[in-house]
């Protein structure tokens, strides 16, 4: 659970489902960085917050990097995999490209303002990123 993150009620992320009740096939999985600095802090509470509004489903990209295979299955069967990277080394994206994900939606969190190491954990730059992942969702693939 995020601890500095403003996203409340978000205990029902601890689970390996990553909701209560997941659906048999995932429209939208969604894969945040999570990285150490606030960008990746930020990448992290935005796919939380994208999960509680029901817009998508986060999953591990530990698991994808450590090829999990219960995890790798549930990347295959989503229909649409977004990724939210925090700064412009795309840690979460080339993870999933060496797994062989290749078809992604990507949010770069710097392309939109948010800087690693200059860029405090608030709502107002999780809510900013929200938007810009909801953009991208609602454009049919």
């Amino acid at each position: 659970m995020c601890d500095n993150c403003p996203v409340k009620n978000n205990s029902f992320m601890d689970s390996d489902n990553s909701s209560p009740t997941p659906p048999a096939k995932p429209v939208t999985v969604v894969y945040a960085c999570s990285g150490c600095s606030d960008a990746g802090e930020i990448a992290d509470c935005i796919a939380r917050r994208l999960t509680r509004d029901g817009a998508a489903q986060m999953s591990c990209l530990a698991g994808i990097g450590g090829r999990v295979k219960s995890l790798l299955i549930k990347a295959e069967n989503a229909q649409r995999i977004m990724v939210i990277d925090g700064c412009p080394l795309n840690c979460a994206a080339h993870t999933l490209k060496l797994a062989g994900f290749q078809k992604f939606d990507h949010l770069e969190l710097h392309k939109i303002g948010i800087r690693k190491g200059s860029c405090p954990v608030t709502e107002e730059h999780i809510a900013s990123g929200v938007e810009a992942a909801k953009n991208i969702l609602a454009n049919v693939p």
